[in-house]
């Protein structure tokens, strides 16, 4: 018997845990519950927080238009995203709520970093090489580009100190655009130069501008090899050149040219010692600076020696 009796003890003082263990299991569910059936937990207010470029408002107004009034508990992070599906720029959304009545919506954003034209019409590309949409058709009269260029080139040795004179001097360019290896652009080319360096009209991003030959898709993934090369690129420059850089151009082998605003053209060639080549870029335009010239172009396509021009005096 006294077996039995103490054999019995230990799981009569397991009966409080389980109990409670269920109490804390259930509590929960029945709040939850009762939760989704009260009037007292009716949306009233909606924040938005982490638009830069989605409209607030009219994520605002969509976002009242279907969750006013209802209930706090029911609203899902992916009743959210679906409510914002039509904002192309919407990444992803995060919901938190202020009880009683306030539902709290972060928004991810896609990062824009490039325009896309291809087959007459503007795209917008993420940073990730995700194509977000179509920004405008272009309409507008295309004109002959014209570019200037100096006289005169010049090598330069990136890696010595900014007050090392230049030497070795190469061949002229002329006045005409030209590509990044020197020839002259035909009339297609350099009319879609003029398109490029024009932008969509209307857009309120300032981003650069490159063409694609493949088609585009909203929603899909970029297929040019030289659109990925050249965001590669681009993101991995210091946010004050990123903003100077107003072209990109890539040949079929994916070597890419970079014009800046107001110049330089940038020979860069693939998008391998990236590092290296920003390096002797912001070497070469420091050593125009402070001779207070304008370097009209450079080849850093080979960092070690850098082409430039004109010729520093």
């Amino acid at each position: 018997m006294a077996k039995g009796g103490g054999a019995s003890r230990p799981r009569f003082r397991l009966l409080p845990t389980v109990l409670l263990t269920a109490a804390i299991l259930l509590l929960p569910t029945a709040v939850y519950a009762w939760g989704r059936s009260s009037s007292s937990f009716s949306i009233h207010r909606i924040a938005v927080t982490g638009t830069e470029v989605v409209p607030r408002r009219q994520t605002l107004r969509l976002l009242r238009h279907d969750y006013l009034g209802r209930n706090l508990f029911t609203v899902t992070t992916a009743d959210v995203r679906r409510t914002l599906a039509p904002l192309c720029y919407v990444a992803g959304v995060a919901v938190d709520r202020d009880f009683p009545e306030e539902l709290r919506v972060r928004i991810i954003e896609y990062e824009p970093a490039l325009f896309a034209y291809a087959g007459g019409a503007w795209y917008v590309i993420a940073a990730d090489g995700r194509v977000i949409c179509e920004q405008a058709v272009t309409k507008k009269r295309e004109k002959k580009s014209t570019a200037a260029g100096g006289s005169e080139s010049a090598a330069v040795d990136a890696s010595s100190t900014a007050g090392a004179p230049v030497a070795e001097e190469t061949t002229s360019s002329a006045a005409a655009p030209q590509s990044g290896d020197g020839r002259d652009l035909s009339p297609k080319e350099a009319r879609l130069l003029t398109t490029l360096q024009a932008g969509p009209r209307g857009a309120r991003l300032e981003l650069p501008r490159m063409a694609v030959e493949r088609p585009l898709k909203p929603g899909s993934a970029v297929g040019d090899a030289g659109a990925l090369a050249a965001l590669a690129v681009i993101q991995g420059l210091p946010r004050a050149l990123r903003a100077e850089v107003a072209v990109a151009e890539a040949s079929g082998d994916s070597l890419l040219t970079l014009r800046f605003a107001g110049g330089p053209l940038v020979v860069w060639g693939d998008a391998s010692r990236s590092q290296a080549k920003t390096l002797a870029l912001r070497a070469v335009l420091g050593r125009y600076r402070e001779t207070d010239q304008t370097c009209t172009f450079a080849d850093v396509s080979v960092p070690d020696r850098v082409l430039a021009r004109p010729v520093l005096k």
